[in-house]
């Protein structure tokens, strides 16, 4: 059965072809930090050395990007011990780890972040969960600000020692809306 294979992705060696793709858990804490509720649920599905590849849940970079309560945090130097613990529990159990990064523009709440949300154009996002939430368009400097996030995030997931990221840019998130003509004028 070719599942339980090897493969290579690029530089690096899978034990086999199975992936846990990334899905929001909410058992960080309020801030974003790895809870051991939350490295218990990524333990349980890889002991054994079943998957040969876990993506994490997506995490966001700023907290402006925060997508919703107990989101995973890659957003400040604070989180990278409780990282670091997360990716050696999945190596131990035979498993490589990616991080997915992310920032949710016009989809951030600001109950949840305390902050306004911003896109690229000030319209409505259609597939927000809250309607009536018109963020603010953002400045050129303030992308290149946000590019600089993504670039700070990716390092802190290098340094709690990630085999690699994915960059989350689908489902209405911030990337997605620049390459959308719904969201971005």
């Amino acid at each position: 059965m070719r599942l339980k294979e090897s493969i290579s992705l690029g530089g690096l060696r899978l034990n086999n072809r199975l992936v846990l793709p990334p899905m929001a858990t909410r058992k960080s804490t309020p801030e974003g930090l790895v809870t051991e509720e939350l490295k218990e649920y990524y333990r349980q599905r890889a002991e054994g050395g079943c998957l040969g590849l876990v993506i994490t849940e997506h995490s966001f970079v700023t907290r402006q990007g925060k997508a919703s309560p107990q989101q995973m945090s890659m957003a400040d130097d604070r989180a990278v011990a409780g990282l670091r613990g997360l990716t050696e529990l999945l190596h131990q159990a035979g498993s490589k780890v990616f991080a997915q990064i992310n920032h949710a523009g016009g989809m951030a709440q600001p109950e949840c972040t305390g902050l306004e949300a911003v896109a690229p154009s000030a319209v409505q996002n259609p597939a927000a969960p809250v309607q009536g939430i018109i963020p603010r368009a953002l400045t050129i400097p303030e992308i290149h600000e946000v590019e600089e996030q993504f670039v700070e995030a990716a390092c802190r997931v290098k340094a709690a020692g990630f085999d690699g990221v994915e960059v989350h840019s689908a489902h209405a998130y911030l990337l997605n809306e620049f390459y959308s003509p719904l969201t971005n004028h």
